[in-house]
């Protein structure tokens, strides 16, 4: 689990905060629908829980399910992680919203947990983007590639989601991730300052 002192510690591999900013569309109370998640390779389901708050965490037509009053990191949450670009969910109108969802950890016992939820953020175009465990997430980031004096933005596979999250849109911007070598970090975790309550169930596998 990324808990707080972790998270700092983590900071030093070029992950960042960064405030997130989100439509909030009106909501019933109503549950959201499930999502399937990944975890180590095993498929769950994710089931959002009403908070109360009538504020959705979304990310382009997806619901993540409604947020908590109080989305300051805590380190009790479980992490959901939204690996950008994924394969796992996508959208042949809107291929800037592709991703993945991934869980640190989950629970058999039916009970809602509370969950902070992470932007990672594909930097170096050789990193493939079918990344469904933490294990992977957290190793990418902690590696480094150096880009090229001809290095373009538009070469990013995560560059739309980096313009709109983190309003890092020229390559002068990355100047904030960069080692004094110049390297980048292959992926970029970032807090998105959203929390959520869901419960998890495992899949049946056929």
């Amino acid at each position: 689990m990324v808990n707080l002192c972790h998270f700092r510690t983590m900071a030093k591999l070029g992950i960042v905060a960064a405030t997130v900013i989100v439509t909030l569309p009106s909501f019933a109370g109503q549950q959201a629908k499930p999502l399937v998640v990944n975890h180590d390779g095993t498929r769950i389901f994710f089931t959002p829980q009403g908070t109360g708050t009538h504020r959705l965490a979304k990310y382009g037509r997806w619901d993540f399910g409604e947020r908590l009053k109080n989305e300051k990191l805590r380190e009790k949450r479980l992490n959901l992680y939204v690996v950008l670009p994924g394969g796992q969910y996508r959208s042949m109108l809107h291929r800037r919203y592709n991703h993945t969802l991934v869980i640190n950890k989950y629970t058999l016992d039916g009970k809602p947990r509370e969950w902070d939820i992470f932007w990672c953020l594909v930097l170096d175009p050789k990193l493939h983007s079918d990344i469904r465990s933490e294990h992977d997430i957290l190793e990418a980031a902690q590696q480094r590639f150096q880009p090229g004096n001809d290095f373009k933005m538009g070469r990013i596979p995560s560059h739309t989601a980096m313009a709109e999250e983190l309003n890092v849109k020229s390559v002068a911007s990355l100047r904030r991730y960069r080692r004094r070598d110049g390297s980048l970090p292959r992926l970029l975790i970032v807090p998105a300052h959203r929390a959520i309550r869901a419960a998890t169930t495992r899949m049946k596998e056929n």
